[in-house]
């Protein structure tokens, strides 16, 4: 039914006839827009398998391709929709879904609504982490941007309000008001994800987990100092998840989460520099008990295009996903009460079209650690490495 109803929306969006291509490289058919990329990575860690299941051995089992489609009805209405394919390790496996599709209608600047599926402005990155030719980086800071579960968050299915408010000498306001239910599928990395967390309570994903009505809001301020953003999300999102208690008992688990991400991103020439904080708050219920957890992420970003085709970057990110016990001294193994991440890239735009990036992590604990991928390991290191390396074509 889903593919049905993918094949639909693209024969509406392209009807009309005539495919040509525009001076920016992007297709056009019978006034739809159509952008692409495809990205292939590879993977490499020395202690622990991370992100792929079999990084160690080194994996190119790290790809996005994806195929968008846009086209502008009237002055005031766009509709569009993504294709989208990823594999991570043994999660998602170039599964084809739909990304994003909604229709946007802009009444003013300073209001206009999008139903569909709408992509969430959870931080800075979140609506276009799919786009690797837009950032330096090759993995994002992952305490706030876990690849596991970035199908998950990437969009919600429902309506929201948006707009630009112009408040003169003091610059611009953006805002986003979003409510919809998220689509979770267990096999694109959030069920794994899941799976690792409940290793050590005895519970196990037993089916399809079900969300009900989420709700975002994001602000975005265009502050009079040129060049400087800041930005508040807030996000809260319910779910229930089918488990097996102990291996052997059915109950369903209750989740409630929040999200607040506070941001700040400067631009200078050629200098980008950029921070985000989280804290995420999970409130759970099986079986009649009540649990809370507090996770805490920060990250302090930078870049410099050194020339037109060569730019550098580097990150520190820090996750802890007991903010209450960041020492692990509640833990068997307390490295796994905290990742603390030095990233540097470098990346090539060999041309407008192609871009190819290297990239260094060392680390420092093992909280983002899948015990899952990393069967038989004693987890006594804190300190190893993994690197990545990846290209992507784009139209």
């Amino acid at each position: 039914m889903k593919n049905k109803t993918i094949v639909i929306l693209l024969i509406l969006l392209t009807a009309g006839s005539g495919l040509t291509m525009n001076v920016a490289g992007a297709a056009t058919l019978g006034g739809v827009d159509i952008h692409g990329f495809i990205s292939q990575g590879f993977l490499y860690s020395d202690e622990y398998n991370y992100l792929a299941h079999n990084s160690k051995d080194g994996s190119f089992e790290y790809n996005e391709i994806g195929v968008n489609f846009s086209k502008q009805l009237t002055d005031k209405l766009r509709a569009g929709l993504q294709l989208f394919s990823r594999d991570v390790g043994d999660a998602a496996n170039n599964k084809i879904t739909l990304d994003w599709a909604y229709g946007d209608y802009r009444f003013q600047d300073w209001l206009g609504i999008r139903a569909g599926r709408i992509k969430l402005p959870l931080g800075l990155y979140n609506e276009t982490r799919d786009m690797d030719m837009l950032r330096t980086s090759i993995v994002l800071p992952q305490g706030i941007y876990n690849d596991l579960t970035r199908d998950t968050l990437i969009a919600v299915n429902g309506a929201g309000l948006y707009g630009d408010v112009d408040l003169k000498i003091a610059g611009s306001l953006n805002y986003q008001f979003i409510a919809g239910s998220l689509n979770i599928d267990n096999d694109s990395g959030v069920g794994k994800a899941f799976d690792n967390g409940f290793a050590s309570s005895g519970l196990r994903v037993n089916g399809d987990m079900d969300s009900d009505t989420s709700y975002i809001g994001a602000l975005r301020w265009e502050t009079p100092i040129d060049g400087l953003k800041l930005g508040y999300t807030y996000f809260h999102a319910p779910a229930d998840t089918p488990v097996l208690v102990g291996g052997v008992m059915e109950a369903t688990l209750s989740n409630t989460f929040q999200f607040h991400v506070g941001s700040v991103e400067y631009t200078w020439n050629n200098l980008v520099l950029s921070a985000e904080y989280m804290q995420r708050k999970t409130d759970s219920e099986v079986l009649g008990t009540d649990s809370t957890a507090k996770a805490e992420s920060y990250y302090l970003m930078a870049s410099y295009a050194l020339y037109d085709w060569m730019t550098l970057g580097a990150y520190y990110s820090v996750y802890y996903p007991h903010k209450d016990d960041k020492d692990g001294d509640d833990l068997a193994i307390d490295h796994n009460a905290w990742e603390k991440d030095l990233a540097l890239t470098l990346r090539f735009d060999i041309n407008d079209y192609m871009v190819f990036k290297i990239e260094g992590h060392a680390v420092d604990g093992t909280a983002n650690v899948l015990a899952v991928d990393n069967t038989g390991n004693d987890f006594d290191e804190s300190d190893w490495y993994y690197s990545a390396a990846k290209v992507t074509f784009s139209f």
